[in-house]
């Protein structure tokens, strides 16, 4: 009787099953946009960690989200600024879809700046909704104007610093260099 009842609710939880968005990417350096290996990646399902993998050399990842379900994806790599992105899946199914939709984002992390706040990355970078019945992931579009004046102005004070630091650096070789007589 056990296993009759098991195989009915594996045939239900098949039957009620809709299509699925498979998010995929590339993690990269912000410079240079080469991939970074060893990510770690982890994915939150109403805040609870339901998944975690490290890049591999070529800094790929891939995950099939839960559907009814908001999502953090978030990737951390040991002296760089971590940093995610958003995706909810709520909405109405058509039953029995079994499709998985692929949807590529890139990721880009910058190493950390010790002189500069930059716990403004913790939010999301983007935020997305899938729609279960017809597959489509759209970005917010105003969330990302609303973030964006904020991420260029936090960029722009990460090179100033950058350049200010290699500036030093450069004058300070020469003066270490220098042969007093």
């Amino acid at each position: 009787m056990r296993s009759v009842a098991s195989v009915l609710i594996i045939l239900l939880s098949l039957a009620a099953q809709a299509a699925q968005v498979r998010l995929h990417g590339t993690v990269t350096g912000y410079e240079d946009r080469r991939p970074l290996a060893d990510v770690f990646v982890r994915v939150y399902r109403n805040g609870v960690v339901v998944a975690t993998d490290h890049t591999g050399p070529g800094g790929h990842y891939s995950f099939v989200l839960e559907n009814g379900a908001e999502h953090i994806i978030r990737f951390s790599l040991p002296g760089h600024v971590t940093k995610c992105y958003a995706v909810d899946t709520h909405g109405p199914a058509w039953e029995g879809d079994h499709r998985v939709v692929d949807v590529e984002v890139e990721m880009t992390l910058f190493p950390k700046v010790p002189e500069l706040d930059l716990s403004f990355f913790d939010l999301p970078m983007g935020v997305a909704r899938f729609t279960p019945m017809t597959g489509f992931l759209a970005w917010n579009d105003t969330y990302e104007r609303a973030v964006r004046d904020e991420v260029d102005r936090l960029m722009a004070e990460v090179a100033l610093v950058r350049r200010n630091t290699a500036a030093l650096a450069v004058r300070g070789a020469d003066a270490t260099s220098a042969v007093p007589y």
